[in-house]
């Protein structure tokens, strides 16, 4: 499979003397799919539902406010309160 995705020039500009970075990044994405799947496993489907919520209105409230500060802030207070829900 092949994935195809925009790299900023300066992040680019940073990691394209990397040896074997096609194999560290296929290293990453094994990592994040293992880690996926074990949220999968130990949150059930209510707590997952409400932490899509919490990123969908923190990315909301960016995209209308541009407020990094304040959606972090909020995403924050989300994640204490499903937190405490688990």
């Amino acid at each position: 499979m092949t994935m195809t995705f925009e790299i900023p020039a300066d992040v680019h500009a940073r990691v394209a003397s990397i040896p074997d970075l096609g194999a560290r990044i296929e290293m990453f994405l094994r990592h994040e799919a293992e880690l996926e799947a074990l949220r999968t496993s130990r949150f059930g489907a209510e707590a997952r539902m409400i932490a899509a919520k919490a990123v969908a209105n923190s990315r909301q409230i960016k995209t209308q406010h541009g407020d990094w500060a304040g959606s972090f802030e909020n995403l924050r207070r989300q994640h204490q309160t499903i937190s405490g829900q688990l």
